[in-house]
């Protein structure tokens, strides 16, 4: 597996997590050929080699016209849908953007699906965060994780006037994370930056081992008079084969259930290995469910004030258990013009399960206009034909 560790101690931006990974070695012409397919006119990216507190790293240098658009999650959604991206890095962008809508909805008392982005809607923070979604799967990368969020002090101008640092959409995305209020003055952690990793990412405090293979150095639009960079370093991570998560359940049977479905989805975005619903037999007879949820141990602390506010719970059953994974592979074949990623299971070298990826095989169906159990069969076919 390979892991990229963000070191953010001296801030963390879209477009300085995306230098990073272009100094630490992706390629910015594939990156560039990529986020074309957007269809979105009036940016460019020119990334530069800079030099910074004796520092030398990369700045992305994304640039675009000031647009004023005010985009909604939905308009978002169709620049997505339409674009040529890989289902992979879509799928990373709509929980990037969701995420945002929901931090902002939050903060202005709106539902997410009526906020109007404005700072994270314009077109370079558009670029930002599909930028970084692609490069994380150009070079392979499996695993992301962060350190203590910066934050700074001041204020800043924004279209909704001069605001406090950090920003009110930082504080919201970064409940549950650690953080260190650094007294320096500026906007070190941004929306963005924040976003993107809270949740593409898991934030470490423990040791990690691995073999280091590369880092590289991101610097942002903004110059202080101290240092401010994010720094990514490389790994080959061993997958241990047995790990310690915690199990944490609840049985429920007051409960309206049109919002399990809501409460399943905010449980993932924020980090939840797993969540799932059984239906129980509780006292006197009464019908409800069993809300469980797989997480690892830094994560149960968001997880737990989203079941406390969005269920009608009052209490949680926690257990720590082990957890094994075989190996995962993944390959890609071709049905009727349609990329099809293949999920390879093996255990000691043997492969032990072949299975087409779910949305993959949905959206082909969709494209083409056949069954999916059909569009599931012809990927199987396809990769037993050619299975390297």
């Amino acid at each position: 597996m390979n892991a990229a560790l963000f070191d953010i101690q001296f801030g963390v931006s879209g477009d300085m997590l995306l230098g990073s990974l272009i100094d630490a070695g992706c390629d910015a012409g594939s990156l560039a050929a990529a986020l074309g397919t957007l269809g979105l006119d009036g940016w460019t990216m020119a990334p530069e080699k800079t030099t910074r507190h004796a520092i030398t790293g990369t700045a992305a240098r994304i640039s675009a016209r000031d647009d004023h658009a005010h985009r909604t999650l939905g308009d978002i959604e169709r620049i997505l849908t339409r674009s040529g991206l890989s289902e992979s890095s879509k799928e990373r962008a709509r929980r990037v953007f969701a995420r945002l809508a929901e931090a902002e909805g939050r903060i202005h008392g709106i539902p997410a699906s009526d906020v109007h982005f404005h700072e994270v809607g314009a077109l370079d923070s558009i670029i930002d965060i599909c930028a970084f979604c692609v490069a994380l799967e150009l070079m392979d990368i499996d695993t992301v994780h962060f350190g203590d969020f910066a934050f700074g002090t001041g204020t800043i101008q924004t279209r909704h006037g001069e605001i406090p640092v950090p920003v009110p959409a930082v504080v919201d995305l970064c409940n549950g994370f650690r953080g260190l209020m650094t007294g320096r003055p500026g906007e070190l952690t941004t929306p963005t930056g924040a976003a993107l990793l809270t949740v593409l990412g898991t934030q470490r405090s423990l040791p990690f081992a691995g073999t280091v293979a590369r880092q590289g150095y991101g610097f942002g639009t903004r110059d202080y008079p101290f240092p401010s960079y994010t720094r990514v370093i490389l790994m080959s991570e061993p997958a241990p084969p047995i790990e310690t998560i915690v199990q944490m359940e609840c049985s429920i049977d007051d409960m309206n259930p049109q919002l399990y479905p809501h409460v399943l989805e905010r449980l993932f975005a924020a980090g939840a290995l797993d969540a799932y619903l059984a239906p129980v037999h509780m006292k006197k007879g009464r019908p409800g469910m069993l809300l469980t949820v797989i997480a690892r141990e830094d994560a149960t602390e968001r997880l737990r004030e989203i079941v406390y506010r969005e269920t009608t719970t009052l209490g949680i059953r926690y257990a720590r258990t082990a957890r094994e994974k075989i190996e995962r592979e993944f390959a890609t074949v071709t049905v009727k013009g349609c990329a099809i990623r293949i999920k390879i299971g093996k255990h000691n070298g043997e492969v032990l399960n072949i299975q087409p990826e779910y949305e993959d095989c949905k959206n082909a169906a969709e494209k083409i206009g056949i069954a999916l159990k059909t569009v599931q069969a012809l990927a199987r076919l396809e990769y037993d034909r050619n299975p390297n």
